[in-house]
């Protein structure tokens, strides 16, 4: 397992491929979020999509999991990545994940951040 996300080289051989990031996410049925998401390290690539970007890049599906700090890339699976109709991950029955969920869900999470960062600093002062 790699220890994390090596951006310049999934960078370096997009270019090389003529690809983009964007063209990285149609590949493997993630968003662009869930992509830039990868490369700032606070989320890791599942098997299937290690697999789908190992394809579109013509490299070693292990070496993609190492180079993506993914788990044990020996225990990934290789099969498709396995979306609903609309490109969403299943999600529990009634309930659908939106662009607008996750960015509210992004929202709350920076206000969190910036109320802990705000405690902390009256923390420090005392």
């Amino acid at each position: 397992m790699g220890i994390f996300f090596d951006q310049d080289w999934f960078d370096d051989r997009l270019k090389a491929a003529g690809l983009t990031r964007g063209s990285l996410a149609q590949a493997t049925g993630m968003t662009i979020d869930e992509v830039e998401m990868v490369f700032a390290d606070r989320r890791e690539l599942e098997g299937p999509e290690v697999h789908a970007i190992a394809r579109m890049l013509a490299e070693d599906p292990e070496e993609v999991a190492n180079r993506s700090g993914a788990a044990d890339p020996g225990l990934l699976a290789s099969g498709p990545v396995t979306r609903s109709p609309r490109n969403e991950p299943s999600a529990p029955a009634g309930f659908v994940v939106t662009r607008e969920v996750i960015a509210g869900l992004h929202e709350r999470m920076d206000r969190l951040e910036r109320m802990i960062e705000l405690v902390l600093h009256k923390l420090d002062r005392r």
